[in-house]
């Protein structure tokens, strides 16, 4: 099985994040475009390359949290765009083959304490954007096999599922599946990810009890190796998306002990 870490904010300096990655074995980075070390100006596709060669590690890419394509506001929605296509660019000059987005729920009111989002109020106008965000995709990736991997958050909507549905009728789109951010949610979400199973390209594992994520492997109370075990069956990697390094050297340990490390 092939492991990765996510970015740290402890390591501001992407080179010991990097040496970081190798002396503890992990296959690759999970770059995080939230960071201020993965944005436009300070990235260096040069410098990745040469870290990639030295430490002999991979990288996949994680979309700025905040990443929504599909923004009512045409300014915003083209700044997005844009971001993107520097995304993409960065991932061919890296041969990175998997990108990891956010599908956020977008803007809503409170009516009568029940939460109305716009998304789904203006359905047909914030699915005709998902289209075009899907296009756009496809053009910029043309024959490449990048997979822009869609991640759950806090639980789908229903017109979330839709335009997930309408991304995933595209090559260039898949799934990545959170295990913790699922549990957090109230385990709604996993149904519908494995109703799709052939399209799940990445995971995102991490620990979790009712009050804390993103915890250490076996620092929480999920079925680790039942993902682990689904993660090895369909060939996809994991990010050990824990958040400090001492959590990824604990998780490290714990699938040493269950046998699901191998190096």
């Amino acid at each position: 099985m092939i492991y990765g870490i996510p970015t740290l904010m402890e390591f501001t300096d992407v080179r010991d994040l990097a040496k970081f990655c190798a002396e503890h074995e992990f296959d690759f980075i999970e770059m995080n475009m939230t960071f201020p070390w993965f944005q436009t100006g300070t990235l260096s596709v040069q410098n990745l390359l040469r870290l990639k060669k030295q430490y002999g590690i991979g990288l996949t890419l994680h979309l700025h949290d905040q990443f929504n394509p599909f923004e009512f506001s045409a300014e915003m929605r083209q700044a997005h765009l844009d971001n993107f296509r520097f995304a993409a660019g960065t991932a061919a000059g890296l041969d990175i083959s998997r990108l990891t987005m956010h599908l956020l729920p977008g803007t809503y009111s409170s009516v009568n304490g029940e939460k109305k989002y716009l998304y789904e109020y203006l359905k047909t106008a914030y699915l005709d954007h998902v289209r075009t965000f899907r296009s756009f995709a496809d053009r910029l990736l043309g024959n490449s096999d990048t997979v822009i991997c869609i991640e759950n958050t806090t639980g789908f909507h229903s017109f979330q599922q839709e335009a997930i549905d309408l991304l995933l009728e595209s090559e260039h789109f898949g799934l990545t599946f959170d295990i913790g951010h699922n549990y957090k949610a109230g385990g709604g979400d996993e149904g519908f990810i494995l109703a799709h199973e052939q399209k799940i390209r990445h995971f995102h594992i991490h620990d979790c009890s009712l009050r804390s994520n993103h915890l250490a492997f076996g620092a929480g109370g999920l079925d680790l190796v039942r993902y682990l075990n689904m993660a090895g069956s369909l060939d996809c990697p994991v990010v050990a998306e824990v958040k400090e390094s001492s959590a990824l050297v604990q998780s490290k340990q714990y699938l040493i002990e269950h046998g699901l490390w191998s190096r």
